[in-house]
């Protein structure tokens, strides 16, 4: 029988809230914001990037202040200096722009400069729960790209990373803090990262191997300031 890696605990938007309301950020920034389902939770200060908007009324939230980039976001940061828009380093961060790893690995290494140590990343849709959703293109089901690379990357060249791995449907919930502003890791093995992990596929690699590594947690977990105390402080 084949084993299921189906997730069971609270949809990743349940959780995103939870930290929204709970550790109360001050300032926001989402890559990949599309409708705006997500950006609406935020409460304060937001930056929402996205190359093609498609935003619901409710995206705007309660908050005084959102700033939108209809952008890539290689070409937000290229221009922008996220800290100087909002006046302040970056609280909480939200990477769910394009599927392809070494995407997300430049919006990791570009985020993580305008954050403080204790900062929080969340990155979606990094366990798929079948290999067919990791294909490189859109397989028209339900799909992440090859974005799961980002974990055992990191694990391997950020080590000083904390990274805690949630069971949150569809596609699981990444958290990454312990930050370090400073570091040029990633960006000075950008290439030899880039070769090293470019014709890995998640069928060679093992779903099995991706969960048993990053040490999957329950959601339960995250719920409630309490809870959320034991990981994060803002």
């Amino acid at each position: 029988m084949d084993q299921d890696f189906s997730h069971k605990g609270d949809d990743y938007r349940l959780i995103l809230k939870e930290i929204h309301e709970n550790l109360n950020p001050k300032t926001y920034l989402e890559i990949g914001t599309r409708e705006g389902g997500t950006l609406a939770l935020s409460r304060c200060p937001s930056i929402a990037i996205d190359p093609y908007f498609v935003l619901d009324d409710s995206a705007t939230g309660t908050r005084k202040s959102t700033l939108f980039f209809q952008t890539t976001s290689d070409d937000f940061f290229e221009n922008y200096d996220p800290c100087a828009l909002l006046k302040q380093k970056m609280d909480f961060c939200f990477l769910d722009g394009l599927h392809e790893w070494e995407t997300l690995l430049r919006d990791f290494i570009n985020t993580e400069k305008h954050c403080k140590p204790n900062s929080i990343i969340a990155i979606h849709d990094c366990l798929p729960s079948e290999i067919a959703m990791a294909s490189r293109t859109d397989n028209g089901a339900w799909w992440t790209g090859d974005v799961w690379k980002i974990l055992p990357i990191l694990s391997k060249y950020r080590p000083d990373l904390k990274i805690f791995s949630l069971d949150a449907p569809p596609t699981g919930l990444i958290f990454v803090t312990g930050l370090n502003p400073g570091s040029t890791r990633l960006a000075e093995q950008y290439f030899d990262i880039v070769e090293e992990w470019r014709h890995v596929e998640l069928e060679n690699h093992g779903l099995e191997n991706l969960f048993r590594n990053s040490n999957v947690l329950s959601t339960s977990l995250f719920r409630g300031r309490e809870n959320l105390s034991r990981y994060f402080w803002l």
